[in-house]
């Protein structure tokens, strides 16, 4: 990454023309070595949030809540995403559900560089276990004034037209104030910026709690090395990131700014330059508490009442023509307290999958011959856990009879052969069975594949 090229939709890697130069800097750039045009490559887990993005070229963005990613709307519209520190070698990837470019854009207006350049693409699966890096919202835009520190990723250019693909970091300012009319902010400085391949990239701030949030998106600048960037400010995008998405990417506040915290605003990212942890569990480092940068933290009061639950789709005592079946698991669950913090799928005694966002869905689950009986968990913020009815199906047999209270066991005695469910069918050792994966499909496109393949715990979990 580093000073870049000034980039439009479709030649994302090519210098188009003479970009708009950004105002030189008010202020001098800190001491730093190197800098960012020798910028050191991210180790291992260093700042998991920022993402590379592939469509009609490589784009930068950043995660800013389990199912969002943030990028440039000029950047297009990506059809892969991948996390990690190359894009020669991603250490995952991770399917789209879809992309929308803000409709206010236009690259003719000052070519390209302005703050209506923000998109986002909501994931096909989300993403639990990464702290996030979310959005400088309400109050908390304060803190982006000239001078103040801020860290900037990007998988782009390291020097002049050479090094793109490689996740780099570095630390520089922010150079112009934020006030309530600004659509966008100047980072970085001659030397210390971003470049081609960065575009939709993230700039970072840290909180004095510690934690780190997103406040902007590379949108252009000068040529490489010459100059600050100009970034789209993320916070102008929530709304419009919100309404379409149908996700609340500000768990701290209303979408009006104001201060209202929820159980959900907590857990963000702290350790994002912690090259300890590995990919294999999505770089979980710890996370700071709850939040209370605009107001008091959210108010756990106590809470005694259990969530109620439902398997709402299967229909117990269905049976299925084997020796396959797909079929999508639906679960209701509500909670009248402080909302439901967690659902958890059990199918013959054993954890398969949870879901923190509703509608709680898993599509597609394979099941291979046998007997099955489903439970649904779901456990609110006040710790309070119910369970469900449990629900039974038959594939390429008759469904299960479900086992009552004195039974010692919950296990079904399963198919013929070695075919079919038995407490041990779902288990992470078992080569038949409902086959729940945390491939790229996600919810959107699946989380089920036939049991060819040795059964892997779906474990979708929330961010806390």
């Amino acid at each position: 990454m580093v000073a870049r090229r000034l980039l439009v939709p479709g030649f994302l890697l090519c210098l188009v023309g003479l970009p708009a130069r950004a105002a030189e800097p008010p202020v001098a750039a800190p001491d730093q070595d190197p800098l960012i045009s020798n910028a050191p490559a991210a180790e291992n887990c260093q700042w998991p949030t920022a993402v590379a993005l592939f469509g009609g070229g490589l784009c930068s963005g950043t995660l800013v809540h389990p199912q969002i990613v943030v990028t440039a709307a000029h950047c297009g519209f990506p059809s892969r995403i991948s996390f990690g520190e190359t894009v020669t070698s991603p250490a995952r990837e991770v399917a789209i559900d879809h992309c929308m470019r803000n409709p206010e854009y236009s690259s003719a207006n000052n070519n390209g560089v302005n703050g209506d350049d923000f998109a986002y693409c909501k994931l096909a699966q989300p993403i639990y276990d990464i702290p996030i890096t979310p959005p400088v919202y309400g109050c908390e835009t304060a803190i982006l004034r000239a001078n103040q520190p801020a860290m900037m990723v990007g998988f782009g250019n390291n020097q002049g037209d050479s090094g793109a693909g490689t996740k780099r970091w570095s630390e520089s300012i922010i150079q112009t104030n934020v006030t309530e009319d600004s659509t966008t902010v100047v980072v970085g400085a001659v030397g210390n910026a971003a470049c081609s391949g960065d575009s939709g990239g993230p700039a970072y701030v840290q909180y004095p709690d510690g934690s780190w949030h997103t406040f902007g998106i590379v949108s252009g600048g000068p040529p490489c090395g010459s100059g600050a960037d100009i970034y789209a400010l993320v916070h102008r995008a929530v709304p419009f990131i919100e309404e379409n998405s149908g996700i609340d990417i500000t768990p701290c506040h209303d979408v009006d700014g104001t201060w209202n915290p929820t159980p959900a605003c907590q857990g963000f990212a702290l350790e994002t330059l912690d090259s300890s942890v590995e990919w294999s569990n999505w770089c979980a480092t710890p996370r700071m508490g709850a939040s209370d940068t605009c107001g008091p933290a959210f108010n756990s009061e106590p809470d005694d009442i259990a969530p109620t639950v439902a398997i709402v789709n299967p229909v117990s005592g269905t049976t299925y023509d084997g020796p396959e079946a797909k079929l999508d698991i639906e679960i209701d669950a509500f909670d009248e307290g402080h909302g439901v913090k967690e659902v958890r799928l059990l199918i013959n005694g054993n954890l398969i999958a949870t879901d923190a966002h509703a509608p709680y869905r898993f599509a597609n689950a394979g099941f291979n011959t046998g007997a099955w009986i489903l439970v649904a968990e779901a456990e609110d913020w006040g710790g309070n856990i119910s369970e469900s009815e449990p629900v039974a199906i038959g594939v390429g047999q008759d469904a299960p009879d479900i086992p009552g209270p004195d039974d010692e066991t919950g296990e079904t005695d399963g198919g013929e052969d070695g075919e079919g469910g038995t407490g041990d069918g779902a288990g992470a050792d078992a080569e038949d069975g409902c086959a729940c994966s945390t491939g790229s499909g996600g919810r959107a496109g699946g989380v089920g594949v036939f049991a060819a393949l040795i059964l892997v715990g779906l474990r979708r979990r929330r961010v806390s």
